[in-house]
């Protein structure tokens, strides 16, 4: 599974055991073009096979020019530890996401302008079917794309426009779901939650709807 919903929540699994997903709303800023970010706290949980408790973290990263880190521990049953880490996302994003954290009234109002940008972002048509060939060529297509994407990170120069160009690729093709299980092997979602950290908003906007896209297969069931 890649994605449910918590109340009305995102909830991400990011490997067999560590889920995310997002807690609590803390501030929100308008940007230098005007857009409203909010910083929310992202929680990592870690499950524990052994007592079936776990360590939650919170995942996120920065703003359009910084990135908002906050840390603390503590523990709940057994050995379970705590640590807070803050993201701000996009409006669009926060709405996709979590939209409890902004009111349900405020989400309902927004989603159909929501689902037309999905639409219109290069993903595909749910209703388009593949034959094997041609999911095997994407299968190796997403392959390269991650490795392309992490020698881009790698590199010490200003990576934003390659990076984001590529996310948006990775984005079309995270829209599959016959997709999914390549994502998971290859390390893609390790890779987004680096991206959703980025300082670079473009950056972080790409790698929402790559996520977005990832959940939808199974957010609802």
């Amino acid at each position: 599974m890649v994605g449910e919903r918590r109340n009305g929540n995102l909830l991400v699994q990011l490997g067999p055991k560590l889920q995310a997903y997002p807690e609590e709303l803390i501030r929100q800023r308008r940007t230098h073009d005007g857009q409203t970010e909010y910083l929310i706290r992202w929680s990592l949980l870690a499950v524990d096979d052994s007592s079936s408790s776990g360590c939650s973290n919170e995942a996120s990263g920065g703003g359009s020019s910084s990135s908002g880190v906050g840390g603390s521990s503590g523990s709940t049953s057994g050995e379970s530890k705590t640590e807070s880490i803050l993201m701000w996302m996009s409006t669009e994003d926060v709405y996709a996401n979590c939209p409890t954290l902004l009111g349900k009234r405020k989400a309902d109002s927004q989603r159909p302008l929501l689902e037309e940008e999905e639409r219109s972002s290069g993903q595909f048509p749910t209703d388009v079917t593949f034959d094997e060939g041609e999911l095997s060529d994407m299968k190796d297509d997403v392959k390269n794309l991650v490795c392309r994407a992490r020698k881009q990170m790698a590199k010490n120069s200003d990576f934003g426009i390659s990076i984001t160009h590529t996310i948006h690729v990775l984005s079309a093709y995270a829209s599959i779901g016959s997709l999914v299980g390549v994502f998971k092997e290859t390390g893609a979602l390790d890779l987004l939650m680096e991206l959703l950290c980025n300082k670079e908003r473009q950056t972080r906007r790409s790698a929402g709807k790559m996520l977005r896209a990832l959940a939808s297969h199974d957010a609802g069931r």
